[in-house]
């Protein structure tokens, strides 16, 4: 099991620490916030679209394919009852040069990024307070 802590810094900030890496998580002012990282909503669509655009790279990389021009770029649409992100758009730019058998393995290879596979596949979610952590234990 991987682990990792966010911890409140000042006004509406969370800030964690990822194998040495900053992560800070804020909101915009209209939230009490200071507007000094993304939002939570934001990082969630970040980590789509960049596992999406990694898993293409690597295709292209493992077969020796140029990857200048690779871009991913993403819409999402929030909804309400609960209140989430209802869909999310992930259109992949591939560099010139791509053959279409090439460009459908990569996109077969994003299809299959961990991110995606994850929200295709539900993951069981259980959120407690620390101090009773019994409602997770089941």
């Amino acid at each position: 099991m991987q682990q990792l802590t966010l911890t409140h810094t000042e006004g509406m900030q969370l800030v964690t620490n990822v194998r040495g890496h900053e992560v800070k998580v804020d909101l915009p002012p209209k939230y009490h916030g200071n507007d000094t990282a993304p939002t939570p909503p934001e990082y969630f669509v970040i980590s789509f679209g960049s596992c999406v655009g990694m898993y293409a790279l690597m295709y292209l990389k493992n077969q020796g394919l140029p990857t200048e021009g690779l871009k991913v770029e993403l819409e999402w649409e929030e909804v309400e009852g609960p209140s989430r992100i209802g869909k999310i758009t992930a259109n992949i730019t591939l560099p010139d040069g791509i053959e279409p058998v090439q460009a459908r393995n990569a996109l077969k290879a994003a299809e299959q990024c961990k991110i995606h596979n994850t929200l295709e596949y539900k993951p069981e979610i259980c959120v407690s307070i620390a101090e009773r952590p019994e409602a997770c234990l089941s």
